[in-house]
């Protein structure tokens, strides 16, 4: 799964200091309070059965044709 993936950026976040700075701001922007670790474990909560759910609700909003 690429669960791991996701969890290895969300550590990775607090040794750069930009991504730290778009992760708080999105926080604010949000009216969060969820702290990395609490990120995490809600990432870790995410069932196979979860991602099926949410995929039957995305529908194509635009499809865009590329040329030369």
């Amino acid at each position: 799964m690429k669960r791991n993936g996701i969890i290895s950026q969300i550590n990775s976040i607090e040794d750069e200091q930009d991504t730290s700075i778009i992760y708080f701001l999105g926080q604010e922007l949000t009216s969060s309070n969820e702290t990395l670790d609490e990120y995490k474990q809600n990432i870790n909560r995410v069932t196979k059965d979860d991602i099926l759910k949410i995929a039957q609700k995305v529908r194509i909003n635009t499809i865009y044709f590329l040329r030369n």
